[in-house]
């Protein structure tokens, strides 16, 4: 499990569901180190799944305490009398209370979930229409720096039949031909910078598919 500043060290005090139960939701956390479970049933469902996850599993709760202090204990309907020791010093949360709390957070971070998905459709719909509109002014741009390029060929053509009076004219459409060419070569680029607006979008819905 990756530690954070912060971590607050638990223990589980009952090796049943709800020990499992408490187990699986406290081992996907970033700010719970989970320390111990402890039942006098070495075999109970939660005790087996924390030996498999390499955590501690001891049967006497004051053995943990001394050698894995923690800041809390969670009573998964521990028949331990030792943790009544605990309940005094404030350090036991019923494991009823934790699993309802965890249901309310997932439920805020349901709703924030949902929002973020329609905050990014949103803007991927938006990519999507521009990339659209885009795409249509560039094939404009690309239509008329070919016309452009083949009046210029045409224009240099006739310049050079004008001979000594065409050239002039053949200077302009020789500007004309490069200026053409520039076009179609920005053409070239937007089409390349449209490709990674496409890919991010892809990567968007990519995202939204996750967040649900």
């Amino acid at each position: 499990m990756e530690k954070i500043e912060g971590t607050k060290k638990v223990g589980i005090v009952g090796g049943g569901i709800e020990g499992k139960s408490l187990l699986e939701v406290f081992a996907k956390s970033k700010g719970i180190e989970l320390l111990f479970v402890v039942d006098a049933d070495s075999e109970a469902p939660a005790m087996k799944a924390a030996a498999k996850m390499g955590l501690k599993t001891l049967t006497r709760l004051d053995m943990a305490m001394k050698n894995f202090p923690v800041d809390f204990l969670f009573d998964a309907g521990s028949t331990d009398e030792e943790i009544e020791t605990y309940k005094a010093e404030g350090k036991v949360v019923p494991s009823a209370a934790a699993l309802l709390l965890i249901k309310m957070l997932e439920e805020n971070r349901g709703h924030a979930n949902q929002q973020i998905f329609s905050d990014l459709s949103s803007v991927r719909k938006e990519i999507d229409r521009n990339t659209r509109d885009a795409s249509k002014a560039l094939h404009g741009i690309e239509k008329i720096s070919n016309e452009l390029e083949v009046l210029a060929i045409n224009a240099g053509i006739q310049a050079s039949r004008a001979g000594e009076f065409g050239k002039g004219f053949s200077v302009v459409a020789g500007e004309v031909k490069s200026t053409a060419r520039v076009a179609r070569e920005l053409a070239g680029e937007i089409d390349r910078i449209i490709g990674e607006v496409s890919s991010s979008s892809i990567n968007i819905e990519q995202a939204l598919k996750k967040v649900t």
